[in-house]
């Protein structure tokens, strides 16, 4: 089977089970919108923990959801934040309530939309039409692999006709429901991935979904941070003792897992520190990290998307600076910059997202 982007599957796609009446929906091999989500199943009513990046893949897993719900409903639908991959196909569950934080409303869900992703789209077009042009080739190569990222991050979802569905009801802090005589916890615990990450603390069978601040086998992505931040997100998830974490992006795992993760963040954030110290900047650093022999001996280094790295030094750099958060061109310029380092590291990035030999 191969993954979204034309990729050999790691792990497979669909419902596994992760706890009695828990059960995770799973898109390898996680990268860019490959997103997870979850269901929690009560008596005579349920819980969806996200949806997809589009309709059809949203349709898709509310359909082999469908015997599950079958007398269980879904009355509830939690998205953990506000990017769109864990949200944008809330108008096909026709749940009574939709719950998120409320910085998760007031920032990502309002700020990015479908038609964002089909402008990006429409610039790495343009991007990949100029590199034909007669100009000097470092810029026509750098135009090309930019533009081909931007057009390609996207390629495999359909993102019109979707009628954004944005929650009926916010909380901040903590919030506890009771599904089907069954307690489910939302616990906040951004910012880090984004400004309003929450997880889903099940605590009858141990379970915690626990979104994107938790990445498995695929480079994690901090959007907003800071660190400190998302490492404090580890240890409310950690402070739970679950015996199974559904992260945002990879295949089911353990408190293993997120000592992994916390293996990638230290090791980033201080060889980040010593380049950006010695006046490199955020790009370069990224490549210098990826590309050294230092990081292909660490065990992350084996994971998908390792071009992320370019948006994680960006953040770490603005936080030691104390700078402001980047908005609309600057952000399309970072992730043009993780489009080039795509491009260089083969076999490590979603293949669809190379540039053709």
């Amino acid at each position: 089977m191969a993954t979204l982007f034309g990729d050999p599957e790691r792990y497979e796609t669909g419902l596994m089970q992760a706890g009695p009446g828990d059960h995770a929906w799973l898109q390898p091999n996680g990268a860019w919108g490959e997103s997870n989500a979850g269901l929690v199943v009560g008596e005579g009513e349920s819980l969806l923990v996200d949806t997809l990046w589009d309709l059809a893949l949203t349709g898709r897993m509310l359909d082999a959801m469908g015997p599950l719900v079958e007398e269980a409903p879904i009355r509830t639908l939690v998205n953990t934040h506000g990017d769109g991959d864990h949200w944008w196909g809330n108008e096909l569950v026709g749940a009574r309530q939709i719950v998120a934080t409320e910085a998760a409303l007031a920032h990502e869900m309002k700020a990015v939309t479908p038609g964002s992703m089909a402008a990006l789209r429409r610039l790495g077009s343009a991007l990949a039409l100029a590199a034909r042009s007669p100009i000097p080739y470092p810029l026509r190569g750098s135009l090309r692999l930019s533009g081909r990222f931007l057009r390609g991050m996207g390629g495999p979802y359909d993102h019109r006709a979707i009628t954004l569905t944005r929650p009926t009801r916010t909380f901040s802090g903590r919030l506890e429901l009771d599904v089907g005589g069954r307690k489910v916890e939302l616990i906040e615990v951004g910012p880090a991935h984004t400004h309003g990450d929450l997880i889903v603390h099940v605590p009858d069978v141990r379970v915690v979904f626990a979104a994107d601040v938790c990445f498995i086998g695929s480079t994690p992505v901090m959007w907003v941070g800071p660190l400190e931040r998302w490492l404090r997100a580890l240890d409310a998830i950690e402070a739970l003792e679950p015996a199974v974490v559904v992260p945002g992006h990879g295949p089911v795992t353990d408190l293993a897992g997120l000592a992994a993760l916390r293996a990638y963040w230290a090791y980033l954030d201080a060889a980040a520190r010593r380049r950006l110290a010695a006046g490199l900047g955020p790009k370069a650093v990224a490549r210098e990290i990826v590309t050294s022999d230092e990081y292909s001996a660490q065990p992350f280094a084996r994971w998908d998307c390792p071009e992320r790295a370019v948006i994680n030094v960006h953040t770490l750099d603005r936080h030691r600076r104390g700078g402001s958060e980047p908005r609309g061109p600057a952000v399309v310029g970072i992730l043009a910059g993780v489009g080039r380092l795509a491009a260089e590291l083969p076999g490590r990035a979603p293949a669809a997202l190379h540039p053709p030999a």
